[in-house]
């Protein structure tokens, strides 16, 4: 058993900690929170015996192999740093970290300490993302692809009545493109790579992120569009083309439907599996699986592609966001 420690209480760590306790492979054994009531009310559910308010005495913990960081975007670096320093393995919630800079200076901490640090994106981990990877292989040349993920947020009512929720903020390194906008990275870096140049046309909104945005990704012979927004919804769904076949995704996350149509034979074949258990099942057990067998070449392998793809969705999201105008305060600071 993995004994894990928890950072933060919101409602994706509760979510975390289900899959978690569920899995077998991990004992949800500490809670930081900045106050003890919120530690131990989010803690006892699962089981948690230790719940501290001080961070460095958190990270320091001899009971805790691995901790689990769901703060506000712009905490995860220094959280991050001080479980690295204590010897500990680290999963952090999407974006991990605010920009390159961080990026850079934790995995190398990462590595000189001997720990695992892993980007807590779940869809690279879904059944139905591989498949999608390896249809897309079987394609052949991509002509385009067009990705949404625009969801309206509760939070945006407090914008609207002049608060600055984290989310929607500068100074917790908030917006559309970190909040959602990475789900859409994430798939595109996975699936066709690198872009050569990108572009961000966001719409700001008064609090100085981007409230939605659409990404322009340039490849050698083809572009991807990926539009993304926290102020409204859209319903619409995903798409790669390679000329008269098209890939209709319901998204690129937590997908239920990915078609095949084929505009020669106007046939439509239904590719995707059917999803059991917990959304979080899927990455839970792929940590795990790392974290029980550290010297199998084959988990290696998988944890080495997971960080350049950590990587490079980190580095194209930074430039997205400059292109855009949007610097965080984190932007400014020494790593």
């Amino acid at each position: 058993m993995i004994r894990l420690g928890i950072i933060g209480t919101s409602s994706i760590a509760h979510e975390f900690a289900t899959a978690a306790k569920a899995s077998g492979q991990f004992e949800i054994k500490a809670v930081y929170s900045r106050t003890q009531f919120n530690a131990q009310s989010f803690g006892e559910g699962y089981g948690a015996d230790l719940f501290v308010t001080e961070l460095d005495k958190f990270t320091a913990l001899e009971e805790v192999d691995a901790i689990y960081i769901a703060s506000p975007n712009s905490l995860h670096f220094e959280q991050a740093m001080s479980a690295i320093a204590n010897g500990k393995h680290l999963i952090v919630e999407k974006p991990i970290f605010s920009n390159t800079k961080e990026w850079e200076a934790a995995f190398s901490a990462a590595k000189a300490n001997n720990v695992f640090l892993f980007e807590a994106a779940r869809h690279l981990h879904e059944p139905n993302f591989e498949m999608v990877r390896n249809e897309i292989a079987k394609l052949g040349e991509i002509d385009g692809a067009s990705f949404t993920y625009a969801k309206y947020s509760s939070r945006y009512d407090q914008v609207l009545a002049g608060e600055e929720p984290n989310i929607f903020s500068l100074n917790f390194s908030g917006g559309a493109l970190s909040d959602l906008g990475v789900y859409l990275l994430y798939a595109a870096i996975t699936w066709f790579g690198v872009p050569v140049e990108v572009d961000y046309a966001a719409k700001k909104i008064q609090t100085g992120v981007d409230g939605a945005g659409t990404m322009l990704l340039k490849y050698p012979y083809f572009t991807a569009n990926l539009h993304t927004s926290k102020i409204y919804n859209s319903f619409a769904d995903s798409e790669i083309y390679s000329a008269k076949k098209t890939l209709i995704l319901d998204g690129v996350n937590l997908i239920q439907s990915v078609e095949l149509v084929d505009g020669e034979t106007n046939e439509r074949y239904q590719l995707a599996e059917k999803a059991s258990g917990h959304f979080m099942d899927d990455e839970v057990r792929a940590f795990a699986r790392v974290l029980n067998d550290p010297e199998n070449p084959d988990t290696i392998e998988d944890y080495e592609r997971w960080t350049q793809i950590s990587r490079d969705v980190n580095r194209t999201m930074e430039a997205l966001r400059k292109k855009a105008g949007i610097i965080y305060p984190a932007d400014l600071d020494e790593a």
